[in-house]
């Protein structure tokens, strides 16, 4: 055999070995970390903070101002600014917003998740809002972007700049739909100050709350397509909770492990609880026993 054919062979090979030992120690890393928090803490997850709004004070904080990645849970800031911007364009959520072409293929390229709007189909942005959220569509969050600032960096800096005023010192942003990128970052605390803000408007509090949608009835979907906030759905699977899960987001990247930030009422009393860096490896609900778990602390 060729000598050249045969090196060729060994560098495969080899690339392909060190390549899946990368992959085996990143994995044990995470997966050796969350046995660790969780001998530590009692909770499947690295930092965790619980809210009482009804009275105004933190009822459980473990490392909640520590920076991570937030994955999804950035569109609940893409919510929040792109309704602020269609309001300073005298535009309300009933006017046209469609999905656009360039967001279509950013999202296709990256893998993620789209409920089903085509490139220019005549939805609203009640349609992109509630997709968004409910059901984390990187298209409606990008689309959003890019119809609000004219092209997807333009809104991050806003974002940004939004992330300021509200005094969201531990908070960076880089997209608009949470696929990582090195160097963004948040806190649960941030994200729980961002929700508890953002909730006071009405039209934000409804499109978090929503459990179920139809959006706009089109010539390719003349029925609409039904949306349900994930979040929601998820939580009736815990058949002895003692608490309503009234809203809810949930976030994922390998980078970032399972994240959630939800708004659940107890004994008269309403939470937000803000979860970040899970990366329990027995089963897919770490973040959700660990909203649990905490809640069955709280008044009983």
């Amino acid at each position: 055999m060729d000598k050249r054919k045969v090196l060729f062979i060994i560098m495969t090979i080899a690339i392909i070995l060190f390549a899946t030992v990368c992959v085996m120690s990143f994995l044990y890393n995470k997966e050796g970390g969350a046995q660790d928090i969780k001998s530590k803490t009692g909770y499947n997850s690295r930092s965790i903070y619980v809210y009482n709004l009804t009275d105004s004070k933190v009822e459980l904080d473990i490392n909640s101002d520590e920076k991570l990645p937030i994955a999804s849970l950035t569109k609940l800031m893409t919510c929040r600014k792109a309704l602020i911007i269609i309001r300073g364009k005298g535009l309300t959520l009933a006017d046209n917003g469609q999905v656009t072409e360039e967001a279509v293929k950013l999202v296709k390229r990256q893998s993620e998740y789209m409920v089903g709007y085509e490139i220019d189909e005549s939805t609203d942005f009640n349609d992109l809002f509630y997709a968004m959220i409910m059901q984390s569509d990187g298209a409606a969050a990008n689309s959003l972007a890019i119809l609000m600032s004219g092209d997807i960096e333009s809104f991050v800096s806003e974002m940004n700049e939004e992330a300021k005023a509200l005094g969201l010192a531990n908070t960076y942003y880089e997209t608009p739909d949470g696929v990582y990128k090195k160097g963004e970052y948040s806190t649960a605390a941030d994200v729980a100050s961002l929700l508890r803000q953002s909730l006071q408007d009405a039209e934000y509090y409804r499109i978090f709350t929503t459990r179920a949608y139809i959006s706009t009835k089109t010539e390719r979907h003349p029925d609409g397509i039904k949306l349900s906030n994930d979040v929601i759905s998820a939580f009736e699977k815990y058949k002895n909770k003692d608490f309503k899960v009234v809203g809810g987001k949930f976030g994922y990247t390998p980078e970032a492990g399972k994240s959630i930030a939800v708004l659940v009422e107890k004994n008269g009393k309403t939470y937000i609880i803000v979860i970040l860096g899970c990366f329990h490896k027995g089963g897919d609900y770490g973040h959700m026993d660990d909203v649990v778990k905490a809640m069955n602390k709280i008044n009983r």
